[in-house]
Order: C-alpha cells, then structure tokens, then sequence
C-alpha cells in the first residue's frame, strides 16, 4: 500500500506566525498556494491560515492587514506522519471535510497532502482501466475504406482527427472509396512538454484569451496539472487546463508567432 508521501505533490510553504497578514497574503500569490502553514522560530508547525481565513476573519472584519498572522490562523490543525498509508488519508478527508492535511516526518514539515492529490491519483488509475476500452471502442467506430488500393489518403473535405486518429471525409481517397461520409474522432487529450504553449480561449465565460509557457509538466506522460508562466501578468502558477484550453507544441506556438509577425508587417 503506497503512503501519503509517494502522492504529495504540494511542497510545504510556511510562514512566521509574527509575520503580517498582508505578507502571508503576498506569499499566497507569489507560490500559488491558498493556504500557509504558520510555524513558531524552531520551523514547528502551531497553525495553518488559508486565502479564505484572510478573507472572512480579517477583511471582512477590518482586521488590519498589520496584523500578525497568527491571529487569523487555525490552531488545531489535523496532520499525518510521513509514513502513513493512503487509507488513513481518506478516512481523515472524509471524516473531517478538509482540502489539506500537513505531512510531518516527526516534528520536521515534509509536505501538504491535499484532496486534488487524491483525485489525481484515482483519475489516473481509472484512465489506466478505461484506456483499452476506449480504445477499442474508437477502433469499432473506424470507417473501412473498400477497394483493392494499398495506403488510403484522404478526399476532398477530409478532416483530420486529434491526436493520432485516422484520416477520413466525404470523397474518396486514391487507394480506394469510404463506406460512408465520415468518421468518429477521438478527442485531443491537454498533454504538454516544457515549452509548450498553454493557451485559454475563455469563449464559455466570455473571458479575454490567455496563453503562457509551460515550465514544468508534473506527470512523466505529460498530463496536467502544468506550471505556467503567464504572459499577461509576471505569475507563475499551476493549472489544470479546464475545455476551453488548449496545447500548443513549441513548433506549432513558433510557427503561428511567425504567421502572425508577417501578417502584420504586410499591412
């Protein structure tokens, strides 16, 4: 059974508790984090304070953003040894409806179990059973082409599948006809390597489009969640790409850039 430590992908991001409620709100956005664990000067952990604490008990309230942040902080914080198994993390999530729980190799912080890391890790587990069957089933959906011609191009208003999938469209092709007028193509999963573009199109929320470098990709097949160098703004963040996102590959995102830069000049 794996423990705790072998999914915990958040590292540990601390705080002094004398420090300001406005420095721990800058420490947030500068990691990305929307919690802070509060250690006292020997680095023990005494209290966790996250974004929604800054908000409701200090903004809310007039709390002055001088203020220290121990004073919004939780004292009573639940916490798992590093060496605890999975399971436990699952009963202390279910039992008492928390988004994270600190890892402790004794008294030292080792890292932030949160329940995204969970999730991931089911849905990666759940995609390793699905696979195979939904690859057979994209199979069954394949249009034959019918003749006696070897390699099958495609016709006139061919359309090319995401991602690997096959060519097909309405006209015949040279090395033979297709049975009939088209075909089911599978959908283009978000994978990336550094250096790829991310690119948001926010069409469903009516949002500007947003794209930014991908630094670093977390999972050695490429899936998300991806850290971003966001070209709007000097961030650098962690995603999860939601619909409206989109990877570019280097070669591609360069080439557009290209296409773009020429397009202006000859106006």
């Amino acid at each position: 059974m794996a423990n705790v430590l072998s999914v915990t992908s958040v590292p540990p991001v601390t705080v002094r508790r004398y420090r300001t409620i406005g420095e721990a709100a800058h420490e947030m956005d500068l990691h990305g984090v929307g919690a802070l664990l509060v250690t006292d000067d020997r680095d023990h952990l005494v209290g966790i304070v996250t974004d929604r604490d800054i908000v409701l008990r200090g903004v809310a309230r007039g709390v002055p953003m001088e203020t220290s942040v121990d004073r919004l902080m939780t004292t009573e914080v639940f916490t798992l040894p590093v060496d605890a198994e999975l399971d436990r993390a699952y009963e202390v999530f279910r039992d008492h409806a928390l988004r994270r729980l600190p890892v402790l190799d004794g008294d030292r912080i080792v890292g932030v179990l949160s329940i995204d890391d969970l999730l991931i890790r089911d849905a990666r587990r759940i995609e390793d059973v699905v696979r195979p069957l939904a690859r057979e089933v994209i199979a069954r959906h394949r249009r034959t082409p019918v003749g006696t011609g070897g390699a099958v191009r495609a016709g006139d208003g061919a359309v090319r599948a995401d991602n690997g999938g096959t060519y097909a469209g309405s006209g015949a092709g040279s090395g033979g006809t297709y049975a009939d007028s088209g075909v089911i193509a599978s959908r283009r999963l978000v994978r990336a390597h550094p250096g790829d573009t991310l690119v948001i199109h926010g069409r469903t929320l009516g949002r500007p489009e947003r794209s930014g470098e991908i630094l670093e990709v977390r999972s050695p097949s490429g899936d998300p969640p991806f850290l971003v160098s966001w070209s709007d703004s000097d961030h650098v963040s962690f995603t999860y790409p939601g619909p409206d996102a989109e990877v570019r590959p280097r070669a591609e995102a360069a080439t557009a850039a290209t296409g773009e830069r020429a397009g202006n000049g000859s106006r």
